[in-house]
């Protein structure tokens, strides 16, 4: 290029002495003076490469860059303010920055800039901007927060590339583009740029093309600032092209662990193991003592309390009072008929935990509610929903479901995945499981539950738990268990666990889980443990848990017949309630058939029509869930049908049955395994002596069921039916008696043989045996 503007110089030179003979003579020296002046300074153009500027990027990991910002106007805008080169008017031969192009791969940035000079004179020209620049640099000391070493900038112009998996190394590959140069002459153009630790140049012998030479400094930020300026550099007629290189690294910790997994493994098992207990456990417990403490709830606020009393629950107290909703189904502890049930748990929760609260009743008779409402002024309390976390669809879900309700977190689901992926790789590998690393929904679900006793342990009164620790050292006769200092009942903490054992659930790992943690609070004096079921059968497992403990009970029943007619009055206005009485006395006090009942009579129906249906709809429910819907269905309901006809038959002439009486009845055969069966199933109910654990009598699953089992029972062609399957059944019990009968006879007889019409044995009389039996032979 600077060649043709000599030659375009000379012509023009030439065109201009031609042209001055015929001009004045002022004008055409002043014409050769411009001309001179034109070919003699150039537009030059030059580079500088700033290192320092942003972090280097090391690796795809590396967030770093995350951090920073790379646009091209941010650093033109701080290029023109002065931060990283001095004012153009400062600098010599019309210095002029053209433009910036980020490198944050490499950590820098490269600055475009023009200057004018004499073609002769260009390498002291740069040499002196190059000096302005890096005085000024020193002058400002520019330090970024990611580095103590202070930004630099060189002259080059560098190899532009965006390889994605090429990042920056402190070792360089030079590569001779023509013949090889010395290790000194390399020396002298690398130094500059940062300490040198090694130059390895190949053999002559090496047959490697192209040739090359590696170069190790000590400093990445050295290797990426000799890259980007001495690339392409000629060197006595040789090419310098430089290039990162990755050295393979050898890491002996890793070879020696990988030559040794039995050792290595269980080494990685116990050291996440822990880590997880140093870090994880203490801010999962502070998380689960905030969610049992209510820290973050504003609603336990005084201020919150005190503006929702002066606003809302005023404006809700004067509506309330003009509808006169005091019976409504919200607060079904209001009711006098739950004033005794109130009062005894409420009682139970001042005392110190000794035993477990058990809290029964059917299905939508407001046991939620009522506990709600006596621990709604409790403080330290937590809930644990059974039902809502057993309705997940897998068991990454259940934990997490879980864990959301006691507050446990962080909660690393993927562990339970991972750690089954990582025992069948060590016993492919070793032969073995490794020990402590193990993770499965079971070891999750314990270690949430422990979690959360040691938070309600730290939150509990001193006092209880300390005289607790006292009477487990009873090998110890000189430890006097000190006397109860004074606490508050309010700062005992509470867990309650509803819908304990729910229906089709009953073999969970769960319940196992939840039980030992409930003795565990209790024994310790801990926290009072509430459970909640409409499930008798949780009182033996329960016992298993706690044994030589009698448990606290609280059983609610359905509403009374007076107050349940006085809830549809009350919800029902301007309605025809011709044969209310009647239709609630078939209904009964469910709750939850009282609402569907009520929304019936509000659509327009009369409460005999609206009765018709439901039973119409219990008579289905019956025959679905008892009978089944057809003989394959049948064999998969663990009772016969004749074992339900059984009980219904005679439900459907009372309200009750005595419970024994079915057990050792000849369709049940003294087994009670189907009764049990089918209260799970809450086709009936079993109630017990004052709760004494020993069940009395069976009812109907809900009073309902009474009205859809007479009417069942009215269908004769399928009373019919079942009659003849019971007869069919009871008959073959009777067959197989006397063929037992016979075969035990035919065996007593064959020990005696008569010969002359005597028998040889028994002195010629017939055994007695035989003669009791008013057998001949």
């Amino acid at each position: 290029m600077f060649r043709i503007l000599q030659n375009q110089t000379r012509s023009s030179k030439i065109i201009l002495s031609h042209k001055c003979t015929h001009l004045p003579l002022n004008l055409s020296r002043s014409m050769k003076r411009a001309a001179e002046t034109v070919s003699i300074e150039q537009v030059e153009h030059g580079r500088f490469y700033y290192d320092n500027i942003y972090p280097l990027k090391i690796g795809s990991f590396d967030i770093r860059h995350f951090l920073v910002r790379s646009n091209k106007e941010r650093l033109e805008k701080k290029l023109k303010t002065g931060k990283w080169i001095p004012a153009e008017d400062e600098m010599p031969y019309k210095f002029k920055v053209e433009g910036v192009e980020p490198r944050k791969k490499e950590g820098g940035m490269l600055v475009k800039f023009t200057f004018r000079v004499e073609p002769e004179k260009k390498k002291k020209a740069l040499e002196e901007i190059s000096q302005l620049v890096e005085d000024f640099l020193k002058d400002k000391k520019i330090i970024p927060w990611f580095n103590v070493r202070p930004t630099k900038a060189y002259l080059g112009e560098p190899f532009i590339e965006d390889l994605a998996y090429r990042y920056p190394a402190s070792r360089l590959r030079v590569e001779f583009q023509g013949n090889d140069v010395s290790i000194e002459t390399l020396y002298k153009y690398l130094r500059p740029y940062g300490l040198i630790r090694d130059i390895t140049l190949l053999p002559p012998s090496s047959k490697d093309l192209p040739r090359y030479v590696m170069v190790l400094y000590s400093k990445m930020r050295s290797a990426t600032s000799a890259k980007n300026c001495v690339h392409g550099l000629f060197v006595k007629d040789t090419r310098l092209n430089i290039i990162y290189d990755m050295p393979l690294k050898t890491n002996q910790i890793y070879n020696w662990m990988a030559a040794h997994p039995r050792i290595s493994v269980p080494f990685i098992a116990a050291s996440i193991a822990f880590i997880t207990y140093t870090i994880f456990d203490p801010i999962r417990v502070f998380f689960i003592s905030s969610k049992v403490t209510q820290r973050f709830n504003i609603r336990e606020y005084r201020l919150y309390q005190w503006l929702r009393k002066e606003t809302i629950d005023r404006v809700r107290a004067l509506r309330e009072t003009s509808e006169d909703e005091d019976e409504s189904f919200a607060d079904l502890s209001a009711w006098k008929e739950r004033e005794q049930e109130e009062s005894k748990l409420q009682n139970w929760l001042k005392e110190p935990p000794e035993t477990f609260i058990v809290l029964l009743g059917p299905t939508g008779s407001g046991k939620s509610s009522l506990i709600n409402k006596v621990i709604q002024k409790k403080r330290n309390k937590v809930f644990i929903k059974c039902d809502v976390i057993l309705n997940s669809r897998d068991e990454n879900e259940l934990v997490l479901k879980l864990a959301k309700q006691v507050g446990y977190f962080p909660v690393f689901t993927l562990l339970v995945t991972l750690s089954n992926l990582i025992d069948g790789l060590a016993s492919a590998t070793i032969g073995q499981k490794t020990v402590g690393f193990s993770s499965t929904t079971d070891t999750e679900i314990k270690k949430i539950l422990d979690a959360l006793a040691i938070s309600l342990h730290d939150i509990a009164p001193e006092s209880l738990t300390k005289r607790s620790w006292y009477n487990q050292k009873k090998s110890h006769d000189y430890l006097e268990a000190p006397i109860v200092d004074s606490y508050d009942p309010a700062e005992i903490p509470i867990i309650v666990i509803d819908a304990y054992m729910t229906k089709d659930k009953e073999s969970h790992e769960l319940w196992d889980h939840l039980a030992k943690l409930a003795a565990l609070l209790v024994e310790n004096k801990v926290a009072h443990v509430v459970f909640v079921s409409s499930n008798i059968g949780i009182v033996k497992h329960l016992s298993r848990a706690l044994p030589n403990k009698s448990f606290n009970y609280a059983v609610l029943s359905d509403a009374p017949h007076e107050r349940a007619i006085s809830l549809v009055k009350r919800h029902v206005h301007d309605k025809n309630l011709e044969g209310l009485e009647e239709a609630v006395g078939v209904l009964g006090g469910r709750l939850t058939d009282l609402r569907l009942f009520i929304n019936k009579i509000r659509s327009g129906q009369k409460p005999i029509d609206a009765l018709q249906d439901l039973v119409a709809k219990a008579i289905i429910d019956v025959r679905k869930l008892a009978f089944g819907d057809d003989n394959e269905d049948a064999t998969t309901i663990p009772w016969s049908g004749i074992q339900f006809w059984e009980i219904m038959k005679k439900l459907s002439k009372g309200e009750s049955v005595s419970y024994d009486s079915v057990k050792f009845s000849p369709i049940f055969g003294g087994d009670d395994t189907q009764i049990r069966a089918m209260e799970q199933a809450e086709l009936i109910s079993i109630t017990q002596i004052n709760n004494n654990g020993r069940p009395n009598i069976i009812k109907p699953g809900k009073p309902l069921y009474q009205a859809a089992f007479a009417e069942i029972s009215r269908d004769e062609l399928f009373a019919a039916t079942m009659e003849l399957q019971t007869v069919q059944h009871l008959l073959s019990l009777e067959n197989n008696k006397i063929k037992k009968f016979e075969d035990e006879l035919e065996k007593l007889g064959s020990l005696f043989v008569k010969i002359d019409g005597k028998w040889l044995l028994g002195n010629g009389h017939v055994p007695e045996t035989v003669e009791h039996r008013n057998l001949k032979k």
